[in-house]
């Protein structure tokens, strides 16, 4: 059995991490801007709301990692449609599989973003977010916000789009694509790709996630 998921290219690697650290940002927001404070109509305005506080919330330094996580969590609940995603990720591989297969996933992959990119909530170091444009939703209910980052070190701009789903007046973010890399995708290679390399059985992926959150709780509470 392989035991790990198969690396990014560097690039890759780099988007992504860039642009969760980015969502975790928004998604602490969510808590100060309530979703209903936008018709479905001015995703971006919603969208630039939510950098704007992240910006000035999650500069903050004084708070212990566990609390981080904490707020990380519940947030990202908030903010972030995590189980649409994660069924995403599995592809078809998530027809068939058991309930609690499934459970156990969702929880281990919700573990797996908080461990690995929590952190990140300290890396600020004066981006800036830029609402370019809103591109009309070819699927009912969803949203393309356009918008680019800009590096507070007078680097080039990085541009991200932005998918909210809008529901019952609620806000809830999608996928998030950086430099036209969707995230949501990028996860969804690595993953099918454990699992086809292990017979098709989800819960090999389940058993190295495992592993892997274990890792990375045991490293960070080392640090």
């Amino acid at each position: 059995m392989r035991d790990r998921v198969p690396k990014l290219s560097n690039r890759n690697m780099r988007i992504r991490s860039y642009a969760l650290a980015v969502c975790a940002a928004f998604a602490l927001c969510l808590v100060i801007v309530p979703a209903t404070m936008a018709a479905p109509s001015d995703a971006g305005v919603f969208v630039k709301n939510l950098g704007d506080h992240a910006i000035r919330v999650l500069t903050v330094k004084d708070i212990s990692e566990a609390e981080r996580e904490d707020r990380f969590r519940s947030l990202l609940r908030e903010g972030f449609d995590v189980r649409r995603i994660g069924r995403f990720v599995l592809g078809r591989y998530a027809r068939g599989v058991k309930k609690e297969s499934i459970d156990e996933y969702h929880g281990l992959f919700e573990d797996l973003i908080v461990a690995t990119y929590a952190a990140r909530f300290t890396e600020y170091s004066g981006q800036q977010f830029v609402i370019k444009r809103i591109a009309k939703p070819k699927k009912r209910g969803d949203s393309i916000v356009m918008s680019e980052i800009k590096p507070g070190d007078g680097g080039p701009s990085i541009r991200v789009d932005w998918q909210v789903n809008t529901k019952d007046k609620n806000f809830k973010i999608v996928d998030v694509r950086v430099e036209g890399v969707s995230m949501s995708v990028t996860q969804r290679e690595e993953f099918t790709t454990v699992i086809r390399n292990n017979g098709g059985k989800v819960d090999a992926l389940i058993s190295i996630l495992r592993k892997k959150t274990e890792g990375l709780k045991s490293k960070q509470s080392s640090n």
